[in-house]
């Protein structure tokens, strides 16, 4: 039997979706063992994490908790300082939290992706006479994105964002300021480096900037060029599964837009639940076989 641990917050806001017991019933629905932590047990630090305990950890770790360092990075971080095979190692966490670092990592490994700059090193507008998006390095669930025309209007925007955190709001952390792609389908896979899951299509008003989270009118098998694409995105950043977002352009094209190493999946589709359930304890296995030979 695989041994999972779960790390994940148990804050009200956070529990009340629903994700932790959504993983936790997928993963005993494949056969797993399953214990959940939210931080650092008191006695680890004299006697430290049980040795061979876990085959897997999973570091459902929000960019929030990424930034303020919290219980459950902490947790993490002391896991894979241990041995512990985490499903995305901490610098993937880190990589996939802040969207500057994103983008600079898939234009290393040279993955299509919306062009995209640090506003605060901007002097000129990058694309005349064309609208683009303004968004934070830090942050999900599509918070704080905006269209805006010029430098003037970027600016008015982020200053709010500084105004909002001094007063204790959210942390943005860069400004972004990114190619706009019109009217594009967004697509949510579910990848490791080497296979995906479905496509789920998320839902998209016409001319909306931003979807409709999870929900998906169209579910489809992934062509080659996708699949490869959703791949490449977590191969580049290290980790073993995440929840991408790939835009389609009207014409066609693919471009990477996020990557989410903490992801919920739609708790309603138990076909959701078990691929991403097999596709980590597929990984338990991976790192188990690695150890194995190691020994040998």
């Amino acid at each position: 039997m695989v041994r999972v641990l779960l790390v994940m917050t148990d804050v009200d806001w956070y529990e009340n979706a629903g994700y932790a017991d959504a993983w936790v019933r997928a993963l005993e629905a494949e056969g797993a063992e399953v214990e959940r932590l939210a931080r650092v047990p008191a006695d680890w630090p004299v006697t430290g994490p049980p040795a061979g305990r876990y085959d897997l950890a999973i570091a459902h770790v929000l960019v929030e908790e990424v930034v303020a360092y919290a219980p459950t990075f902490a947790l993490a971080t002391l896991l894979e300082a241990a041995g512990v095979p985490l499903l995305n190692p901490v610098a993937s966490l880190v990589a996939s939290a802040d969207k500057l670092v994103t983008h600079a990592v898939w234009a290393a490994a040279g993955l299509p992706q919306p062009a995209a700059w640090d506003l605060a090193e901007v002097r000129d507008w990058p694309m005349p006479g064309r609208q683009m998006v303004l968004k934070p390095s830090l942050g999900d669930g599509a918070r704080y994105i905006e269209l805006v025309a010029d430098l003037d209007a970027a600016r008015r925007v982020e200053d709010g964002w500084r105004a909002d955190e001094a007063a204790g709001g959210h942390r943005r952390g860069t400004s972004l300021l990114q190619e706009w792609i019109a009217e594009p389908a967004c697509a949510r896979v579910f990848a490791t480096p080497t296979t995906t899951s479905l496509v789920y299509e998320k839902s998209r008003d016409e001319g909306a900037l931003v979807t409709h989270g999870t929900t998906y009118p169209r579910v489809y098998e992934a062509s080659p060029e996708l699949a490869q694409l959703a791949q490449r995105m977590v191969a580049s950043l290290g980790g073993g599964l995440m929840g991408v977002d790939v835009l389609i352009e009207p014409g066609g094209r693919l471009v990477a837009l996020e990557a989410n190493a903490p992801f919920g999946f739609d708790v309603t589709d138990p076909g959701q639940g078990r691929w991403v359930a097999r596709a980590a304890l597929t990984v338990a296995e991976q790192a188990a076989a690695g150890r194995r030979a190691t020994a040998a």
